[in-house]
């Protein structure tokens, strides 16, 4: 009975959740900044998305408000806990590759570049400092994501007037109903021409400026 009950929780919970994540986003304010008016701008090919990993809440939410009719694709952990968040980010038009630093990252790298080399290919979602950190520091990830396809890193990310921070390694934020949400994107980071570590670096420093902490 509670390994039925476990399944039928992990089958039916994430269209409740998502409902509800819809729910809560109507208590809150959101400010969009986009001062390169990059929403406003129709994508010709996909776009790599970078965020910090305690801001990673109300992200799916946003992107299917911002970005209507696409799609995007994000590694996401190999845990039960990983398959649990890809249905509820299903909802919201964002899909999973299933891998982390400790689990199957490798794969997940390589599925991330094929997408990009994909005629019809989804958006890509990175969270450059998850999933273990240090907070606020870029992986190479996200940043040999760029190398390999040339395209630009479009940093996006949140700065609650009021939120709860938890305790986690990452200072998980969650915005207090009633709270101000700056949505605020860009600008662009142009891909590393190289995978040379100076190269990495120079690209790394201004994407963690642009992202802010």
């Amino acid at each position: 009975m509670r390994r039925w009950l476990k399944q039928f929780l992990a089958e039916s919970s994430p269209p409740l959740i998502a409902v509800l994540m819809r729910a809560f986003a109507l208590v809150l304010r959101f400010r969009i900044e986009d001062p390169q008016e990059l929403l406003t701008r129709v994508p010709d090919e996909p776009r790599i998305w970078a965020f910090w990993h305690n801001r990673i809440l109300m992200m799916p939410y946003l992107y299917a408000r911002l970005c209507p009719g696409r799609r995007m694709l994000m590694m996401v952990s190999r845990s039960r806990d990983g398959e649990f968040i890809t249905r509820i980010m299903n909802r919201f038009g964002v899909d999973g590759a299933r891998g982390s630093s400790s689990r199957g990252g490798s794969d997940a790298l390589r599925e991330l570049w094929r997408e990009l080399e994909r005629p019809q290919a989804r958006d890509i979602g990175v969270t450059p400092d998850g999933p273990r950190g240090p907070r606020g520091k870029v992986q190479d990830g996200v940043l040999a994501i760029a190398a390999h396809s040339g395209r630009a890193i479009y940093p996006i990310t949140l700065h609650y007037s009021r939120c709860w921070k938890l305790g986690s390694w990452d200072g998980f934020q969650i915005p207090q109903p009633g709270a101000v949400c700056r949505v605020v994107i860009g600008p662009a980071v142009v891909a590393p021409k190289s995978l040379e570590p100076s190269e990495l670096d120079r690209v790394r420093g201004e994407l963690e400026r642009a992202l802010g902490e």
